[in-house]
């Protein structure tokens, strides 16, 4: 779980990954010939209305569904909650056509401006392309981002996808202030599993002053010697 909550997400009525976690809408099939009905439902004026559509549509897979559901994402003047449901969506689709939508609502700079989670949850999304190039690259640079939660959520979809390209960026942030980015770069470097990462995971495990970075520090270390690892 991510933590913190910036003064922009406040002035915009943009709330952070934990809290929009409690907002469930239930979800239906969507059953063939529902495009129309759902179509109807995105137009309506009310947000719950439309995200209660965008989980309707989120259930199939099909080439109708996804099209909605990145006309929902790349919409900028959606609500958020609505357009951040219809982005993880488009990420558990694993479907490659979204990536360069995913991206490119990623490096948009308005929407870290506007609402920090957008671009969070943006980058869990793309924790699900493990093909790309272009994702790895763009989550590297999540690492330096101004906002926290996308820093975390940056770090962790890199675990994810695994590239060991990322290792010395993950490395990097062992330092950082934040107890939380820590604990997400030594969680994302045990999935990892790069040996390279060993000595940097000791140095945390016996002198961080953060006794939860300590313990989580010491059970990367454990796993990456038991893969075999050089101490």
């Amino acid at each position: 779980m991510m933590n913190g909550l910036s003064g922009t997400a406040l002035k915009s009525g943009c709330l952070p990954f934990c809290l929009f976690l409690m907002i469930a809408v239930p979800g239906n099939s969507f059953a063939e010939g529902d495009v129309k009905s759902a179509r109807e439902d995105l137009e309506s004026r009310d947000w719950q209305t439309r995200l209660a559509a965008v989980e309707k549509i989120g259930v199939d897979k099909d080439h109708e569904s996804i099209t909605l559901l990145m006309e929902v994402a790349g919409m900028r003047s959606e609500y958020w909650q609505v357009k951040i449901k219809a982005i993880l969506l488009l990420g558990e689709s694993g479907d490659p056509k979204v990536t360069d939508l995913l991206l490119s609502i990623f490096n948009d700079t308005f929407n870290n401006w506007e609402c920090p989670s957008i671009k969070s949850y943006t980058a869990i999304a793309l924790g699900n392309f493990r093909g790309d190039k272009r994702v790895v690259e763009a989550l590297i640079s999540g690492i330096d981002d101004r906002e926290l939660l996308t820093r975390e959520a940056s770090i962790r979809s890199l675990g994810k996808i695994g590239s060991v390209k990322a290792v010395p960026y993950l490395i990097s942030v062992l330092g950082d202030k934040s107890p939380a980015v820590k604990l997400s770069a030594i969680k994302s470097l045990r999935d990892i599993g790069d040996p390279q990462a060993i000595p940097h995971l000791r140095h945390i495990a016996e002198n961080d002053g953060d006794t939860a970075v300590k313990k989580e520090a010491g059970k990367s270390l454990e796993s990456l010697r038991r893969r075999g690892g050089q101490d």
